[in-house]
């Protein structure tokens, strides 16, 4: 794994430097992050893709770019005061956090969230420049490049849902409660990251329909737009049906507009297969959405879940007690660490802390607190520590385990088949430990259940396992984890976190509200404030505006730009977006282009 982020680090350096940034970055965003296999939380790969391309694309700029100065306008100025609100954000972030820390395996309740959260709008600024300097030299290609990129990337996220659906589900199977994530792991504490994803890129597979000029490019990009609606419906989310819809009319009145004015030459197999790919499409919306669909049961729901998510905004501005909070925000990434502390009954459903103490004669020795509030009855076990394993055969695997408890609790042992949420089949174990004087227990727990070892012809066989405290306000040290399959296998890496938390990922299930607002307005007026608000408010509103109600527009790139962002608004509605970064660097990047777009042509 490591090889291949630095081959795609060489890549970026190049590509940054010749200006194909703007393809790669969007192509790859989708699955250039490995978060449960590193155990990173703060940092991603990704970041380490857009380190490389800032360096070529300055690089160029240093010394093959002719250095006159640009002139400033209402864009540049919209910038700096969104890069001035963003560092206010940051820094009051940190500290309200407690003051600057690191940490490469660091939680959302700790100071480098605020980073997390920052570093989305930070790259974008940093790449303003060389995306500028892309357009003035050659505008079409640029957002050719763009637009190629983001169809890569939809490709990606819909081959990657039918490959989760497949070995967790199936691909027919509507009725179970199973809403796709692809391969956004951020989504391991909830979160609309698949959601905000889709609803700002769907428009580009249309654009890979209306551009293909031969038919076998065109049946391609039709069984992308049926990929894509697939991945769409399979979400289950209200907020990305409405999202899309309203995205696509846009996207049509816009596109309409665009072919009165240039009256495009139409070609008769062109209107045969967009009737057939339609009729299509309505097969599959009534395949998902018809007889015991899943989202029938959401549906009937809706008016229940409106009220506990007003309830849960109502709170979240609760949060603003003073007026620098109200204009300045409570700081980046804060969010969730003031949710769980300040509203009542609203805790973090557990907690994963690495430890360290003194060993007489040996140093000192790292290992791991697992805890649950004491509060939330129903909660205990929805928070678990856990690592992706492999299982080659079918064996009985044996936990071992040192443990330490000051008052009686109860672990419970999984090793599943999950993607990320859902697990399929699994075997487990629950132990009661009591207190033996504060000291050390050592345990061996045998894992019992169906076999895990999945047949061949499932394309999805990621196996997850994972440890957890039942007891509500339960707290329990464990050190030492040893897993062993057949032969002595063994399965589990830094099972005594001698690398702190490395290949270990904290999840969450069924239980999210602290970590996310579900709105992407109030993400903003809580975390930024309303300086920080009006700054990227009027950004968005004018790269808009110079699209839709610009009557003599010529740029087609600029009605699916437009459309993508539209749809990112809609379904912040009801999602929070800016928390997670790779989606939010594209949310910054749209309006971007769509300010590159006015006045420029492409042919």
């Amino acid at each position: 794994m490591g090889m291949l982020v630095l081959l795609w680090c060489v890549v970026a350096f190049e590509w940054g430097v010749s200006g194909a940034w703007m393809l790669l970055v969007p192509a790859c965003l989708p699955f250039m992050n490995f978060s449960p296999w590193t155990g990173w939380i703060a940092f991603e790969e990704l970041d380490i893709v857009l380190l490389a391309v800032l360096a070529g694309g300055y690089a160029r700029r240093a010394f093959f770019h002719d250095r006159t100065s640009p002139r400033w306008g209402l864009t540049h100025v919209l910038w700096c005061v969104l890069a001035a609100t963003g560092a206010v954000a940051l820094t009051r972030g940190v500290m309200d956090a407690g003051g600057w820390s690191f940490d490469w395996f660091a939680g959302y309740d700790h100071t480098l969230n605020s980073l997390r959260v920052f570093k989305s709008a930070g790259f974008a600024l940093l790449l303003w420049p060389l995306l500028i300097q892309h357009l003035r030299e050659d505008s079409a290609l640029a957002h050719q490049r763009f637009a190629w990129g983001m169809v890569i990337g939809l490709a990606c996220v819909s081959l990657s849902v039918l490959w989760e659906r497949a070995g967790s589900v199936g691909l027919w199977n509507f009725s179970s409660n199973y809403r796709t994530v692809a391969l956004f792991w951020e989504m391991h504490v909830g979160g609309a990251a698949i959601d905000a994803y889709l609803a700002l890129a769907v428009p580009f597979s249309v654009w890979a329909l209306v551009t293909a000029r031969r038919p076998t490019l065109w049946v391609a990009a039709a069984a992308l737009v049926l990929l894509v609606g697939y991945a769409c419906l399979t979400t289950f989310s209200r907020g990305v049906y409405l999202a899309v819809l309203c995205a696509l009319v846009l996207l049509a009145y816009l596109l309409h507009r665009q072919a009165y004015l240039t009256k495009p030459t139409r070609v008769r197999w062109h209107f045969m297969g967009g009737v057939a790919l339609v009729i299509l499409l309505g097969m599959e919306i009534l395949a998902v959405l018809g007889g015991d669909s899943f989202m029938q049961q959401r549906i009937a729901k809706s008016g229940q879940d409106m009220g506990s998510r007003i309830k849960h905004w109502q709170h979240g501005v609760e949060l603003l007690h003073s007026t620098p909070d109200w204009w300045l925000g409570k700081g980046l990434g804060r969010l969730p660490a003031n949710y769980s502390a300040s509203v009542k009954g609203e805790n973090f459903s557990g907690d994963a802390s690495l430890q360290a103490e003194d060993v007489e004669g040996s140093g000192f020795n790292r290992f791991v607190t697992l805890r649950t509030p004491l509060n939330l009855d129903d909660l205990p076990g929805w928070y678990a520590l856990t690592q992706r394993i492999e299982l080659l055969r079918d064996s009985t695997v044996v936990l071992k385990m040192d443990v330490r408890v000051q008052d009686p609790v109860e672990l419970n042992v999984q090793l599943c088949q999950r993607h990320l949420l859902y697990d399929r089949y699994c075997q487990g174990a629950t132990v009661s430990v009591a207190p033996r004087d504060g000291a050390w227990q050592s345990l061996e727990v045998p894992l019992r259940g169906p076999s895990l070892v999945s047949d061949p012809r499932i394309p999805s066989r990621l196996l997850t396992f994972g440890i957890s405290v039942d007891t509500p306000g339960g707290e329990v040290d464990i050190d030492n984890l040893r897993l062993a399959g057949a032969m002595g296998q063994e399965l589990l890496e830094n099972g005594g976190f001698s690398d702190q938390l490395k290949q270990w990922f904290p999840a969450a299930q069924s239980y999210f509200v602290p970590w996310h607002i579900d709105n992407l307005y109030l993400e903003v007026l809580i975390e930024r404030g309303w300086l920080g608000g009006l700054a990227l408010g009027t950004l968005i509103a004018w790269a808009l505006a110079s699209t839709v109600w610009a009557p003599t527009s010529a740029n087609p790139m600029s009605a699916y730009l437009a459309s993508g962002l539209l749809g990112t608004l809609i379904v912040g509605l009801v999602s929070s977006i800016l928390d997670v970064p790779r989606v939010a660097l594209l949310f910054y990047l749209l309006p971007m282009m769509l300010i590159g777009c006015k006045n420029r042509t492409i042919k």
